[in-house]
């Protein structure tokens, strides 16, 4: 086992030898002098990360790196000859990058001034191609070859001609070409979110903003929400519930749900005979409101709050104390013993169940467009102790009548725990909250995908 321990130190010590800024230098050494430059210069780099000024390390980046930026310059030269101008770009953006990388541990390579201006001459050349390019694939309705094309301009000079508007337009028209046809079929979510797309590239394109009106307009879905049914003694609840989830459809982040409000009466369309079970004469003028799709109803079908009666249970424990005995040498020392004692264990619990109906109708077509029945609980639970004997001191017993020393914990939270339950109309309000969550919820769903 030691001789194990023995190996694995010193092979630790052995590989953190070998990485250390000299072995690195020596490592550049032996492969620049094997004529491979771009690996040496990397050992030296290395070195001079570790330790910054190491003078055979800056000598040896230099001589090395500059031998790979050497190597660079006769690929790059090559490529000017053979007419492969993109791959003569590449290789100078390679080395500037290179000469960059390098110049963080302060050791300048030279690029020659020549294969400077060769490099903006082709530059020149090529953007010219590519903005040539470009407009032919905006002329030939190739909007992706087109947006490629002049995103590569922008990269090589962000500040080439109209580059960046020709840009907006390869990547903005095709979204416009979709959202024109989608308003045409009645898809207008479908229109309104590609608009949305186009104005976040140009604010101002075409008449993508009135498009954008017109889809969110024929699209809108407005509905009444009406009265919900209840007993007698729930109507408070309903009526909650009903404003909740009016409000909440009110705020909702859907463009396209509009909820008509009661001071609209005004605009009531001519009377409708709707026969539909479940809905009265005066939610049938509310929903015959202009602008009014459908109407949103709904029916609490039951709404209970029970509280469980107290339990008491009494419950055997034990007491600790300290106690002074003597020991062998006839000293005086205290020690801990226990004593029977009782706590008494209380609990107590109160739930909450609200069950509903929502129920979504057309004003045009007395077609139940939408109905759902869900039901939302909610209660609390209180568990405490009471006992003469003070926290601390008090532990309960086993099943066999032992003390559980580990439970001094747990006693101390009992006798210290919450004692009354959460009121009445707490629970209440938390049950409404969630259900108004749930209907706003549910709603939304069914009309964003009944909205197209």
């Amino acid at each position: 086992m030691r001789s194990t321990f023995f190996l694995l130190t010193l092979t630790s010590l052995l590989l953190t030898a070998c990485s250390g800024p000299k072995a690195l230098t020596k490592r550049g050494m032996e492969l620049q002098d094997a004529g491979m430059y771009k690996q040496a210069a990397e050992m030296y780099y290395l070195a001079l990360r570790k330790k910054r000024g190491m003078v055979d390390a800056m000598v040896g980046l230099r001589s090395a790196g500059q031998g790979y930026i050497d190597t660079q310059v006769g690929d790059f030269q090559r490529a000017s000859l053979d007419g492969r101008r993109a791959d003569a770009l590449k290789l100078y953006d390679d080395m500037l990058a290179y000469r960059t990388r390098i110049s963080s541990v302060d050791v300048d390579l030279l690029i020659p001034a020549s294969v400077t201006n060769d490099y903006e001459n082709h530059l020149d050349d090529h953007l010219v191609e590519l903005d040539e390019q470009g407009h032919a694939q905006l002329e030939s309705e190739d909007f992706a070859g087109a947006a490629e094309t002049f995103q590569e301009i922008i990269r090589l000079d962000p500040e080439y001609k109209d580059a960046q508007s020709l840009l907006i337009i390869a990547r903005a028209e095709p979204l416009y070409r979709q959202a024109e046809s989608d308003l045409s079929n009645n898809a207008y979510r479908a229109a309104y979110e590609g608009l949305e797309k186009v104005l976040a590239l140009d604010a101002a394109y075409k008449d993508a903003t009135s498009l954008l009106e017109q889809a969110l307009e024929e699209g809108r879905f407005n509905l009444a929400v009406l009265t919900f049914d209840s007993r007698r003694q729930n109507e408070d609840v309903a009526l909650e519930l009903r404003s909740g989830v009016q409000n909440g459809l009110i705020q909702s982040n859907d463009p396209f749900i509009g909820v008509v409000d009661r001071t609209q009466r005004e605009e009531i369309l001519a009377e409708q005979q709707l026969s539909i079970s479940g809905i009265s004469d005066e939610q049938v003028e509310v929903g015959e409101i202009a602008g009014a799709r459908a109407m949103l109803t709904g029916a609490i079908l039951m709404y209970t709050m029970e509280t469980g009666s107290p339990l008491s249970t009494p419950r055997p424990g034990f007491r600790k104390y300290f106690k002074e005995v003597q020991d062998e040498e006839g000293k005086t020392k205290k020690v801990a013993a226990f004593a029977p004692a009782q706590y008494v264990l209380h609990s107590q619990n109160r739930e909450v169940i609200l069950k509903y109906e929502l129920k979504l109708v057309s004003t045009e077509t007395s077609q139940v467009l939408y109905s759902k029945v869900d039901e939302v609980r909610g209660g609390d639970a209180v568990e405490f102790a009471t006992s003469l004997v003070q926290a601390g001191s008090l532990y309960p017993a086993r099943s066999n009548g032992e003390v559980n020393r580990n439970g001094k914990s747990e006693m101390s939270h009992l006798l210290g725990a919450r004692r009354e339950l959460m009121p009445e109309s707490t629970l209440r309000n938390q049950v409404l909250q969630e259900a108004t969550r749930r209907c706003t919820r549910q709603v939304e769903s069914f009309l964003s995908e009944y909205i197209k």
